[in-house]
């Protein structure tokens, strides 16, 4: 008498379900984790561009000694040196916006080199003037890439979860008002070229 091999696919399917489910959501938990990590250091380098490179530029054109001292001279042109260098390296990170974050850096790059022969020619209200101008250019790209309204912060305490699929940070909105500043610098002189 023969033994009838009997298969049962529930075993099979279940195995094979296993197979393709484990791979992809260590695939998606991989890509969340870098994508997170990615935000994170966008955030790191858009606060160094605000804090290390803008706001030390905007204080240097208000300081009464500003034209006669040449260390404040010199503050002002590698602040605008600290910012270009994070630019360049975020534009290299956010690859969607490289030519807006290029734009700022140029303009940077034009101002630090004609910084000694541009800025002393100015009038107190235009260095005040420039001053905002560099704070609000600064503070558009933090607010941008820390833009918590839309919850893409990464920290524990402000930032999206772990499976958070919305829109990533930055806000365009932010991003293409400091490029518009940048560019035009309205209320200055036009930087030579």
């Amino acid at each position: 008498m023969r033994k009838k091999l009997v298969i049962n696919a529930w075993p099979f399917i279940a195995v094979l379900l296993l197979a393709v489910i484990i791979p992809s959501l260590l695939y998606w938990t991989i890509e969340r984790n870098d994508k997170h990590a990615r935000w994170q250091t966008q955030l790191q380098l858009a606060r160094i561009f605000a804090f290390y490179g803008m706001d030390q530029a905007e204080v240097v054109p208000m300081h009464p000694n500003f034209t006669s001292d040449s260390a404040f001279m010199d503050t002002g042109w590698a602040a605008l040196q600290t910012g270009s260098v994070t630019l360049n390296t975020l534009s290299g990170l956010d690859l969607d916006r490289t030519n807006q974050l290029l734009r700022i850096e140029y303009m940077l790059n034009t101002m630090a080199s004609s910084w000694s022969a541009y800025t002393p020619g100015m009038n107190q209200s235009q260095r005040g003037t420039l001053g905002e101008l560099l704070h609000t250019i600064g503070h558009d790209i933090l607010y941008g890439y820390g833009n918590y309204i839309n919850y893409t912060g990464t920290s524990n305490l402000g930032g999206s979860f772990f499976w958070y699929t919305g829109s990533s940070p930055p806000d365009p909105n932010l991003v293409q008002q400091a490029v518009d500043l940048a560019v035009n610098l309205p209320g200055l002189p036009p930087l030579p070229q």
